[in-house]
Formats: C-alpha cells, structure tokens, sequence
C-alpha cells in the first residue's frame, strides 16, 4: 500500500499535464475553426455545421483527412469534391511562364513572333490563350523589331478572334496607323443597324473598346434611340471613344425626361470637356491597357488550413 500512495502524486501531475494539453488543444483548434467560419462565409459554415451534426470519426478518418494534402482541403472547403478542386488548380495555366515564352525569341527557333503566336493558339484555344496572345502583342506594341509593321496587318487579316483582332488593330493605332482600327470599328457598327435593342446594345460595347474617335462618330446617332437602354450605351460609348467634338452631342441630353439618361449626359459632359478636338484620334497606350482581355488567375501558391475557399 505504501507504493501505491507513492504514486499518487505522480498520477495526479499526469492528469493534470492531460488536462492541461487537451485545453491548449481545443483552444488551438477552436480558434482556426472559428477563423475558418468567418473567412469562409455561409458555405464554410454550413459545412463545419455538416461535419458537427455528422457522427463522430475515429482517429483513422483524420489522418487520412490530414495527409491528403491542400487540394482535398480546398475541396472541402469548397464543397466540390476532390477530383473537380484538383482539375481546377491543375487547369490553371502558368500566366507567366506562358508570356515569357511566348515573347522569347530564342536562337535555335526559327519561327517569327507571327509563326509563335498561331502555334501558341493552336496549343491554347479559348479565352485564356486569346488573353495571353493580346498582352503579347500589347508588350510588343514599341518594338518594330519583334513585331513589324507587316507582320501586324498581316496577322490582323488573318486572326478570327474579334478580342484578339481588336488588339491588334489598336497597337497598329498607337503606331500611327488608323487603317485597321477603322475598318474594325466599322465591323463592328454593323449591329447597331439591327431592330433588336440588344444587338444594338452589344454593338455600342464593342464600339466603347476600341477606345478611337472614329467609334464615336459611328454610335453618336444612337443617342436619339428609341431605347433607353440603347441611349445610355450610346452615352457611355461617348464617353469611351469621343472627344471635346462631341460635347454639344451629350449635352443635349441633359434635360432629357429620364432621370437616368440626364444624370449620366452631365457626366460625359465633363468626362469630354477635358478632352482636346484631337484626342483618341490614335489609340492612347493606357487607354488599350484598360481593354485587353483578363488574363487568366495565376495558381494558388501558398497553403492554407482553411483552404481556397475561406480566404475568398
């Protein structure tokens, strides 16, 4: 018996330390779950909600929860299953890396920057590609060595893309020649002839990324529209590709009946009269920086204990 008395202090030191870890544990883990809730949102919270009502896992589903990495963190966090979250972050394309190559010109490649960008297309169909292909060409848009007056028309003639075509057509403009942009601009009016507001409407937003004079001139008359959606994008459209010429034009709109369409006229008003009779006669270098297609997001880098989703 007087062993067992001896070891009593000693179990009651054990328990206690027991007590005492557990605490920290539960705090530590209580904290990132309610961090978790609140960078998550409603769809984290209903799934930290899923797991609570779930009957409790033994230690075997925690370590294999554990060791499955981020991405089976991230789709759970997400809701997705762990195969869609996977091709998500693999179908993310490297923005960079893709840039870099495609501007690089390397000795032991014959190919021109025109031959690299359709095989660059060919390998990356779709918006991501057309978006990576415009900022390349937009990069390009000072160096006459890489990408020559020629072969610039020539790829304009030759591309299908309308975004892809538009960039083009715009650093030929920041180089002094107007020909393409205007002939795009003029493609693109071709929908303001239609008896569908909508494709009127569409028209006028193609006509405000060109980001020329020559686009305002093709939608001012659609501020006499019977529409009112149509004659606010005519408005806007103003405001994107018209100079201190088209003042007058939006100013006669100010006391128009629609609250919408006079408020927004005042704006354009002021927007213009800072504007010379010359400007967006060429296309400004910031002003096609602001129109060029998104490039794609670049992927996740970091680890998170709450995934993806919970810092969104």
């Amino acid at each position: 018996m007087a062993m067992n008395h001896a070891f009593v202090p000693a179990l009651a030191v054990t328990f206690a330390v027991g007590i005492g870890v557990g605490a920290v544990v539960t705090m530590l883990v209580g904290g990132d779950a309610h961090q978790c809730r609140q960078a998550g949102g409603p769809v984290s919270e209903a799934r930290i909600a899923e797991l609570e009502a779930s009957p409790v896992q033994g230690p075997a589903t925690f370590a294999s929860s554990a060791a499955s990495g981020t991405v089976t963190a991230a789709g759970e966090a997400s809701g997705w299953p762990t195969g869609v979250a996977n091709r998500a972050v693999a179908s993310r394309p490297d923005t960079d890396r893709l840039l870099r190559d495609l501007l690089t010109l390397a000795w032991n490649d014959r190919r021109d920057f025109s031959e690299k960008l359709d095989d660059f297309l060919a390998e990356h169909p779709g918006r991501d590609g057309i978006a990576i292909a415009s900022r390349g060409v937009f990069d390009l848009g000072e160096n006459h060595d890489v990408l020559p007056d020629d072969a610039l028309r020539t790829m304009y003639r030759q591309q299908q893309d309308p975004a892809l075509r538009r960039v083009l057509a715009q650093v030929a403009s920041m180089r002094g020649d107007n020909g393409l942009i205007e002939s795009h601009v003029a493609q693109a009016a071709a929908g303001l002839r239609s008896a569908v507001p909508a494709d009127r409407q569409h028209a006028l937003v193609e006509l405000s990324r060109s980001r020329h004079v020559a686009a305002a001139d093709l939608a001012a008359p659609l501020l006499r529209d019977s529409d009112t959606g149509v004659v606010l994008d005519a408005l806007l459209a103003l405001r994107a590709t018209g100079n201190q010429r088209h003042v007058s034009l939006a100013a006669g709109l100010i006391d128009h009946p629609d609250d919408a369409i006079g408020w927004l006229a005042a704006d354009v008003v002021t927007d213009l009269q800072m504007l010379s009779e010359s400007a967006r006669t060429r296309i400004a270098e910031h002003e096609l920086a602001a129109e060029l297609p998104p490039l794609p997001m670049p992927a996740a880098g970091g680890v998170s204990n709450c995934g993806p989703a919970a810092g969104m």
